[in-house]
């Protein structure tokens, strides 16, 4: 078992759960969090269509976040087993699938800003 590898897919648990954390909170008590929802740059409180926006970032966030958490879990099962090379193949798809998701998301977030 690899501790070092193992507090990386901690952190990366920790950062899935925020980030349902904050989708849920955008959800239920109408809180958009600047820096983690939509960029520093932009201002919440003049959204063209707030609504609209929560109701497009919301399923997307909330699966950005159990995909994290899912591969932070994965990275910890491919430790305990012993398995580098899966871990390795599993983070690269998976970062790749992250990326290109994440391009999507912002490019049609920015309708609402």
């Amino acid at each position: 078992m690899d501790t070092f590898s193992n507090i990386f897919d901690i952190l990366i648990i920790f950062g899935g759960a925020i980030i349902i954390y904050y989708a849920e909170q955008m959800k239920a008590n109408d809180i958009i969090k600047v820096g983690i929802m939509v960029p520093p740059s932009v201002n919440v409180k003049k959204m063209k269509d707030r609504e609209g926006f929560k109701a497009y970032a919301f399923p997307r966030h909330f699966l950005q976040g159990l995909i994290l958490m899912v591969l932070g879990l994965v990275g910890i099962g491919c430790d305990l087993y012993s398995r580098p090379d899966l871990h390795a193949i599993v983070y690269i798809v998976v970062l790749a699938f992250y990326i290109i998701g994440n391009l999507f998301i912002e490019k049609g977030k920015k309708k609402f800003y």
